[in-house]
């Protein structure tokens, strides 16, 4: 059955509204997986956030330039197109990047990815997913901050401490 133009309209202002909400997208080819494994995938995007659509690449391209991203992904991209829509680009390109490691070989491929209106082939996408979480980067840099003032808190006490280990042998020879 034929989509009607209204409706072919308010997916494209659905795919639009998602589009301008993503930090970051995934692409891939979906071609020979099974729905179930597909619906896991959802509900484990979905944990975090982020969701994943199956999109007529027409739509998508017409979705892209109404939103300002000027980039003709046409020919980058497969017949058959998924899409991971993700607050945090990096968790989606590990979702994705596990799922396709997971999958049944030739049945789900990770194609390419979105990211501040720059396409990434897909080696960048690994690359990406390779990289720690949002909150890791942010522990790491607060350890690396708060380092310091420990060392210098641990200096300062030792000095304190061995002034009452040397009164404390004094003492005991008394």
């Amino acid at each position: 059955m034929a989509l009607t133009k209204s409706r072919k309209r308010e997916m494209l202002q659905e795919l639009q509204n998602t589009i301008s909400s993503a930090q970051g997208m995934v692409f891939t080819d979906f071609q020979g997986s099974s729905v179930s494994s597909l619906q896991a995938l959802r509900t484990k995007l979905r944990a975090e956030g982020a969701s994943y659509k199956v999109v007529k690449k027409t739509l998508f391209n017409k979705a892209l330039q109404n939103t300002g991203v000027n980039l003709s992904l046409s020919d980058q991209l497969p017949g058959n197109l998924g899409v991971v829509f993700a607050n945090d680009p990096v968790f989606g390109a590990k979702v994705i990047s596990e799922f396709a490691k997971s999958a049944p070989k030739n049945t789900f491929t990770l194609v390419g990815g979105l990211l501040d209106g720059q396409y990434l082939v897909a080696e960048q996408v690994s690359t990406l997913a390779k990289l720690p979480s949002k909150e890791q980067l942010q522990a790491q840099v607060v350890g690396t901050l708060a380092a310091p003032m420990t060392q210098f808190l641990q200096v300062t006490s030792g000095v304190a401490r061995g002034l009452v280990t040397v009164l404390s042998a004094y003492r005991d020879t008394k």
